[in-house]
């Protein structure tokens, strides 16, 4: 096996060489806007404002945008990563018909009206279009101004420019090459002629561009023919930095066909399939990882592949504490080693069952998504692996679970998929399929035709909830947690600008112990335990909600009233559930041996609110939502607080292009339960960070100079483990996990 695993070592560094070379995309960035009137026009004829914020600096201009200045505006647009700045003067309209790709290095754009100032970084191609001209242009600064039937002047300050009348199928026809020092006008007559220092600062007007904004330019000077020929004087040269030209040997030759050319284009042509490949479906990431307190180097590849609605990403890491390429210093998660597949099972004739589950184990865990459709959009949808919220009905049960709390130290191959029929229809989850321990579905019908009443039963249990006690599970009587609900929704208004939905929910949970145990010195019976939920004359251990939910043009929102009584908690499987349940499966047992009569459990109750919204084209958004719980039975704030658990949950997110010229990225999201009960209790050693929390926080920052790189800086919080996988307990309370930070540092190489 191990030289199995040095080959997938090697193929990794390969593959990360290769990506690094792999030639990025072009595209378009509104980098500065002077004054505050300007529009973009999307393909799709949307407008969006730089007045009102809907667009701003650092925004991608997509191709087929069009970009118009009013009278006091001016703005600059760079290509990303070549480095070229185009700058449109006032009351110009400026399209993006094309940007370059590894399959065709050329960047397109046409002049409706007005004037534009281009300085070209080293290597740049480009052609810009009006209604009667084509310029063809490579490594230059040249100015350009077009009024349909009166004038289209080209002025070129440095370099060359090759221009002429617009010629069938967009070609250039009855081409003219202009120089530095040289303007033309097509209007007037196409021809190259010297201009004078008036014409230079009439044309340049409006133009100028700070030093620190222009590209990186070449070092070569013109040639000494180019400066014959030119004769222009210094002071008609632009004041702030200027592109170089670009010389003889640069230009393209004359194809004269034969075999040489034939192959290099076969090859070319591979070439930027094989880019194209690695751009559209790679993604990678090298840097280090703190795992239970260890730190590890990593090198993962993370290749996605999307037809339609359906996607997919897989997930393959090489996680290493020295050396690469060396297996033995590589991390198992859970004590497994991911890359064997069966090998250190053994593939004999006694021992092949066994590898072959440890193949599909391992193989699975190379999945890290596969999803067709979405919830509540299409009428079937399903994902497989990482799954960073579950929720079944209106959250009543289980309410945005996740399986990937702890990803990637544990990995699990989680499964969720729903059918709706119209009349009827179904949702499924799992935590793992290849070791099912939180299972759950919905099932529900709408009875009346062309209404939308749905009515729905839930079910979701936890298994084995006491696994992470290991061998100690059966002093718990090694339980199951099982819960059933059932749920109302009606849809009172549905459209885009505002949302509103009516829902009621009621649950309860009764628990199955499949070994008779003692706790606390009472004695607990085996079975489905029915009293926990019915006693012949009255319900406990139950709960119940009601509400509202929608939106309000693009904020989401949800307000809810909560009932809960016994060891039942609304959103019982939730965000942190996984880290809480071993601590559950105690308090449970108190209440199963009868040590704590669940009768003399207090109720509670209280308001939930929620609002999120994703505003500036989805480039910052952000949630946050509160529980405020009371129980008739405590009196006074400080016993409240002592017998009540609040809730908050706040997350906010800035996606690439809302901060300018730094382009920052990150993240962090918050949840906890008891969050005001900690601050005000009197204990030492209060922690906003142990099993009632789940926390994460990322910021990426682009690596100047590196437009394909960032470096990601990455905290949480985790379940400790030891070597074997098992779950590591505190010392003060061994029904509780350690939780300790997971740090992570990375280089992200993108497309």
């Amino acid at each position: 096996m191990r030289p199995i695993k040095t080959i997938l070592a090697t193929a990794l560094a390969i593959a990360f060489a290769a990506a690094a070379f792999a030639q990025a995309p072009q595209s378009l960035v509104l980098e500065f806007v002077d004054g505050d009137n300007l529009d973009v026009v999307y393909p799709d004829s949307t407008v969006y404002s730089y007045a009102t914020g809907s667009v701003m600096e650092g925004d991608a201009i997509p191709v087929g945008a069009t970009v118009r200045t009013g009278a006091d505006t001016s703005v600059e647009l760079r290509l990303k990563p070549n480095g070229t700045v185009v700058k449109l003067a006032k009351m110009t309209s400026f399209r993006v018909d094309g940007l370059a790709t590894p399959q065709k290095d050329q960047n397109a754009f046409t002049i409706a009206s007005g004037k534009i100032r281009a300085v070209a970084a080293k290597g740049s191609q480009y052609t810009i279009y009006t209604s009667t001209t084509v310029a063809g242009v490579r490594g230059t600064d040249f100015s350009m101004s077009f009024e349909e039937g009166a004038k289209a002047m080209l002025l070129v300050a440095r370099g060359k420019v090759e221009f002429g009348r617009r010629g069938e199928g967009d070609a250039i026809a009855d081409a003219i090459m202009v120089g530095a020092g040289q303007f033309a006008d097509f209007f007037k007559g196409l021809a190259a002629a010297p201009y004078s220092e008036e014409q230079f600062a009439e044309e340049y007007s409006g133009l100028d561009i700070p030093v620190e904004r222009m590209p990186a330019q070449a070092e070569d000077e013109p040639p000494a023919d180019e400066a014959k020929a030119d004769e222009a004087p210094e002071t008609t040269a632009p004041t702030d930095a200027l592109a170089s030209d670009f010389s003889p040997a640069e230009a393209p030759e004359a194809d004269v066909g034969g075999a040489d050319d034939t192959a290099d284009e076969a090859a070319s042509a591979v070439g930027g399939k094989v880019a194209e490949w690695l751009r559209d479906v790679l993604g990678m990431e090298i840097g280090s990882i703190t795992i239970n307190g260890e730190t590890w180097a990593k090198a993962v590849i993370q290749p996605t592949f999307s037809v339609g609605k359906l996607r997919a990403g897989l997930y393959l890491p090489v996680i290493y504490s020295s050396n690469l390429f060396d297996p033995s210093t590589w991390y198992k998660p859970k004590g497994n080693d991911e890359w064997s597949f069966g090998a250190d099972v053994g593939w004999t004739a006694e021992t092949w069952p066994e590898a072959l589950l440890d193949a599909a184990s391992d193989l699975a865990l190379k999945v890290k998504f596969i999803e067709y459709g979405e919830p509540l959009v299409d009428p079937f949808f399903v994902k497989v692996g990482n799954l960073d919220s579950f929720t079944i009905g209106h959250g009543l049960l289980m309410r945005d679970y996740a399986n990937d709390t702890d990803f990637p130290s544990i990995r699990r191959v989680g499964l969720n998929l729903g059918l709706d029929q119209g009349s009827w229809g179904f949702e499924a989850m799992t935590n793992d399929l290849t070791d099912n321990q939180v299972v759950g579905g919905r099932v529900y019908v709408r009875p009346i035709p062309g209404f939308k009443l749905a009515i729905g039963l839930s079910g979701v249990a936890d298994l084995y909830p006491a696994s992470d006690y290991g061998d100690d599970a059966a002093l718990y009587g090694d339980p199951a947690f099982i819960g059933g609900a059932l749920d109302l929704d009606l849809p009172i208004v549905t459209s885009g600008l505002l949302g509103i939905r009516l829902f009621a929910d009621g649950a309860a949970m009764a628990p199955y112990v499949r070994d008779a145990f003692s706790y606390g010195g009472y004695d607990a019976a085996s079975g489905f335990r029915y009293d926990m939920v019915w006693t012949g004359d009255s319900v406990k251990n139950w709960g119940a909600s009601a509400g509202l939910l929608g939106n309000v043009l693009f904020v989401d929102w949800r307000l809810e009233y909560r009932y809960y009584t016994g060891a039942f908690t609304p959103s019982f499987f939730d965000a942190g559930y996984e880290r809480r349940r071993s601590s559950l499966v105690a308090e449970w047992a108190s209440y199963l041996s009868g040590a704590e009569e669940i009768d003399q459990s207090i109720s509670t109750m209280g308001v939930y609110g929620e609002a999120g919204a994703s505003i500036l084209k989805d480039r910052l958004s952000f949630t946050l939502g509160y529980f405020w719980p009371w129980s008739p039975d405590a009196s006074g704030l400080a016993e409240q607080l002592e017998l009540t658990e609040d809730y908050l949950k706040a997350t906010l997110a800035v996606k690439k292009g809302l901060i300018p010229v730094v382009d920052l990225a990150g993240s962090v999201s918050y949840e906890r339960k008891n969050f005001i009960g900690t601050l005000a209790s009197d204990a030492d050693g209060i922690s906003l960070f142990d099993e009632n929390t789940t926390f994460s926080g990322e910021l990426s920052v682009p690596v100047p100079g590196a437009p394909n790189l960032d470096l990601a800086f990455i905290v949480s919080t985790t379940v400790a483990r030891g070597d074997d996988g098992e779950v590591l307990f505190r010392d003060d309370d061994p029904t509780k996990p350690v939780i300790v930070p997971a740090i992570t540092l990375e280089t992200r190489l993108h497309f």
